[in-house]
């Protein structure tokens, strides 16, 4: 088994060895329907060392997430009816074994949202910057109850 360490968000040391970060390539579902909102996100995730899949229904996210380990998945709440988006979240919550950081995104407020927000790891309101979405993604990955095994190294 590989021992890898956190040394610093941009750095990792492998066995002893300084590595960039980018190196290790995470997976992201994105489940976003506005095809300019989803090349954004994407692009963003990209160039910060991420896979992205972009989903086209929380079906077809929740196929991915079977298929493959995630290390993130970014909603847009908007998708479809709140109830089927608790179902979904829950579903995901029960059936991994693993924690899957889930970020919410919504042109409502999340007092609008709550019952939604509430389930989520993060949630944030359209339109925010990119610099507070990185930071959210960065605490969802590294943050707290995710050790250096969530992360999918490739």
């Amino acid at each position: 088994m590989l021992t890898i360490s956190k040394y610093h968000s941009s750095y990792w040391i492998l066995k002893g060895l300084v590595v960039q970060a980018s190196l290790f390539k995470r997976n992201a579902v994105l489940i976003e329907q506005n095809p300019v909102q989803c090349r954004l996100y994407q692009d963003v995730l990209e160039a910060n060392g991420f896979d992205v899949y972009i989903a086209k229904s929380v079906m077809d996210a929740l196929l991915k997430v079977k298929e493959k380990r995630q290390d993130l998945m970014i909603l847009n709440t908007e998708i479809t009816e709140e109830k089927f988006i608790i179902k979904f979240i829950k579903k995901i919550q029960e059936e991994k074994e693993y924690y899957l950081p889930i970020i919410g995104l919504s042109i409502y407020p999340r007092e609008k949202k709550e019952n939604i927000a509430k389930i989520l790891d993060k949630f944030l309101t359209k339109p925010f910057s990119i610099d507070k979405f990185l930071d959210l993604v960065d605490n969802c990955v590294e943050g707290e109850g995710v050790d250096s095994q969530c992360i999918n190294y490739q």
